[in-house]
């Protein structure tokens, strides 16, 4: 069973948080990492609300983890840049464990100038406990904030096949409608099990969904 965890580390604590510290601007790694001719990692970078486009390019790029920063298109308010990075971020502290440890990264946001939010997900607990380990011994302090288990099937938002069923039934039902359109009770009869199993399972979905779809930037 994969296991997937919300961790925050402090911006100071690895190379491409370094990059950005001094910028006040909303940032989020994009989810897909392509890799260059030299099997290295490009990654790119989202940012909103960008009041100073040039003051934000010149800062990054006089960063020494940065050796080039090209502007892609955009919207109104949010714009995709690709960054290329100096050969030494490959060795961070923070990047070389998830690296060693085999660990994906979901999503990676700036929440605030201090800190980001990873979301990581491991194939079991060995993997993220590697991970843990091997940021102690490179002196990264990370804070693992929630950890939650999704099934082998690799379903995004961690739902087991009857726990999706039990949400989706809810829905179309209207339970969540305001007032309600049914009840627990009703509901468990029509999934025909006890309405003390399917509440449990209800509630299990609803963790899981939220725990995946941004949960943690909604509490920063």
């Amino acid at each position: 069973m994969t296991v997937v965890a919300s961790v925050l580390v402090d911006a100071d604590a690895f190379a491409i948080g370094r990059a950005f510290s001094d910028t006040d601007c909303r940032l989020e790694l994009a989810r897909y990492v392509p890799v260059d001719a030299d099997g290295g990692s490009v990654p790119y970078v989202w940012v909103d609300r960008l009041a100073d486009r040039e003051a934000f390019e010149a800062t990054v790029e006089s960063s020494p983890a940065v050796e080039r920063i090209e502007r892609f298109d955009g919207g109104i308010d949010r714009r995709l840049y690709r960054i290329e990075w100096a050969a030494a971020v490959a060795e961070d502290g923070l990047l070389a464990a998830l690296r060693e440890s085999d660990l994906l990264v979901k999503r990676a946001i700036r929440t605030s100038a201090e800190r980001w939010l990873l979301r990581l997900r491991a194939h079991d607990h060995r993997a993220l406990t590697a991970f843990r380990h091997a940021c102690v011994d490179a002196g990264v302090a990370i804070d693992v904030r929630r950890i939650a288990h999704g099934p082998n099937s690799g379903d995004p938002y961690g739902l087991t096949d009857k726990q999706r069923a039990a949400l989706v039934l809810a829905f179309d039902e209207g339970y969540f409608d305001v007032p309600h359109g049914t009840t627990l009770t009703e509901l468990a009869d029509l999934a025909g099990v006890s309405r003390q199993a399917y509440t449990r399972r209800l509630d299990r979905a609803l963790r899981n969904y939220l725990t995946n779809t941004g949960i943690d930037e909604l509490q920063r």
